[in-house]
């Protein structure tokens, strides 16, 4: 069936003012369980039913804010060890459906509350869709046995930028990973830093939360904890690390609050993670400062961008998208043109839902 057949709807969020609503309710994550990823071979990740990938922060000084630090983000870079984004396109929804396979008295219990399945990098992707001048997405929703399991899929965009990939993107990619290793590790373990990063490996949560009226399992990577939280309920222990470049002037600071730090925002803010640090480096990859910034400090655009995003779970749940003949279906996600002058300032989206050749899988 082509894009945008009659019978499936067409729907556009260029137009911010239809999410001028209230706030709609969002209730605080809850770790229902954890699991490790691991390294199998050059493509694959291993499982482990536990928490071994879990890292302390280790800070490099006290107070929020840590200056006269020269932390080379550079070393090591010609051992790095890869996960490629194309291997990680194809794992989907497997970990996460491999916890619950581990855990059906966790799952069963959560089972009636439950109308979506996903990872909490497609979460990030909605809710930011409002901003986001740049990147589409397409999604894949299956229903199966009364829950909503959404994955997703590379589209020509993001195609595009990973097979044009320059040493530049290679390199901030990097740096951000090798951060992760200076800043879960004593300053004094050189021997640690000169291990090779590698991204196979990771810390996952798994959390269950409720926006409105729509109740979401769903998993995130978690950087590290806090060892100087004093409770050990998670996820209020967890902690974003994150790299920017330096601020020396106004414009470089309204940039990073209009871009990076929305994101960083929406990332932390979906899995309950109240803080984030982030490391100040120059075009060299050295950092020389970092500032632990608490999560529910960033306020700016909050309400638009939930609001959008429940309408968003809202068309979901209650158009009658699933059929016999179509358990499955696209969810396409792309830029449009602005609708006013009014609305300039804001990106538009429009998205398309279509019949998916799924069947039965996520």
């Amino acid at each position: 069936m082509a894009l945008g057949a009659p019978i499936f709807p067409r729907s556009s969020m260029r137009d911010i003012q239809q999410f001028d609503g209230g706030f709609p309710s969002f209730s605080q994550p809850q770790e229902v369980g954890c699991f490790s990823l691991s390294r199998r071979d050059d493509q694959r990740r291993q499982y482990h039913d536990d928490a071994r990938a879990l890292k302390p922060l280790v800070r490099r000084g006290p107070g929020p804010v840590v200056t006269h630090l020269n932390i080379n983000l550079d070393q090591g870079m010609d051992v790095f060890i890869d996960h490629k984004q194309e291997y990680k396109m194809t794992e989907h929804l497997e970990f996460l459906l491999q916890w619950i396979a581990h855990h059906p008295t966790e799952f069963n219990k959560l089972r009636p509350k439950i109308q979506m399945v996903c990872w909490r990098g497609k979460l990030h992707e909605l809710l930011t869709t409002p901003y986001d001048r740049q990147n589409g997405w397409i999604l894949c929703v299956c229903k199966i046995d009364g829950i909503l399991y959404m994955s997703s899929f590379e589209n020509r965009n993001h195609e595009s930028r990973r097979l044009s990939e320059t040493k530049k993107d290679r390199t901030f990619m990097y740096w951000g990973f090798k951060f992760e290793q200076y800043m879960t590790n004593q300053p004094d373990d050189e021997k640690e830093f000169k291990k090779p990063v590698d991204n196979f490996e990771s810390f996952q949560t798994v959390l269950f939360s409720r926006l409105k009226n729509t109740g979401i399992l769903y998993g995130a990577e978690m950087d590290c904890y806090d060892p100087e939280v004093g409770t050990e309920k998670a996820p209020d222990r967890y902690v974003e690390l994150k790299t920017a470049r330096n601020i020396e002037n106004n414009r470089q600071y309204q940039n990073f609050c209009n871009h990076k730090l929305m994101k960083f925002w929406a990332q932390s803010f979906i899995a309950g993670v109240p803080l984030i640090v982030v490391g100040f480096r120059n075009d060299y990859g050295r950092v020389s400062s970092t500032e632990e910034i608490p999560t529910q400090s960033i306020s700016r655009r909050v309400r638009v961008m939930l609001t959008s995003y429940e309408g968003f779970f809202e068309l979901l749940r209650t158009e009658k998208l699933i059929t016999k003949t179509a358990r499955c279906f696209m969810i396409i996600g792309k830029r449009t043109a602005m609708a006013s002058q009014h609305l300039r300032q804001f990106p538009g989206r429009l998205f398309t839902l279509c019949p998916s050749n799924c069947r039965g899988g996520v």
